[in-house]
């Protein structure tokens, strides 16, 4: 059985319009040749920290590295208003088809994480986190008998990190295990 081959379509990528081009297919290309490079190729996304891709646009000697849901959506969907934001309608933030991808305010995109079930990035689903929620019990338990800064140096983390934990305002969400069971009876 043969395998229908899909067109791809371009249209050039806003403020880079004579130097890139994003495709239906999520795709971003150079179309300029450039110091070092060649026009034609298709870049190879990287994936950053928070999940989504990114490429690195060079132009006049400058680099950039956007996400590419964000070229997409201004060549397909047009130029983004102030205040928008682009979110991925099936949740899956390397789904980067023009058909996937709409423009919502960050109510509305904030709504939609709730409604899709996304996964938050709050304690270890945090790619930029160091703690792990048993080192969080640790250091809690730690803290009536050293310093922050000691108890910082221990798990390789700043004091001030130690003192947002010591005053709830980070994984303020972890419960103590005393804190779980219902104490009326």
């Amino acid at each position: 059985m043969e395998e229908e081959m899909l067109e791809e379509n371009w249209k050039p990528v806003v403020g880079y319009e004579e130097w890139y081009e994003a495709s239906d297919l999520g795709n971003i290309k150079r179309v300029k040749n450039g110091q070092g490079t060649i026009g034609g190729n298709t870049l190879v996304p990287c994936v950053s920290d928070r999940g989504y891709y990114i490429v690195c646009l060079c132009k006049n000697g400058k680099q950039k590295t956007p996400k590419v849901h964000h070229l997409v959506a201004g060549a397909f969907i047009g130029k983004r208003k102030d205040g928008m934001e682009v979110n991925h309608k099936d949740g899956d933030k390397l789904n980067n088809h023009p058909k996937n991808l709409e423009y919502v305010t960050r109510s509305e995109n904030m709504l939609h994480v709730f409604a899709v079930g996304l996964k938050s990035h709050k304690g270890e689903n945090n790619p930029s986190n160091k703690l792990t929620e048993e080192d969080v019990r640790e250091i809690r338990l730690l803290l009536p008998k050293y310093t922050q800064t000691e108890i910082g140096k221990r798990f390789n983390v700043s004091q001030s990190a130690i003192s947002l934990i010591a005053v709830g305002k980070n994984w303020s969400y972890l419960k103590e295990p005393d804190d779980l069971t219902n104490t009326e009876e």
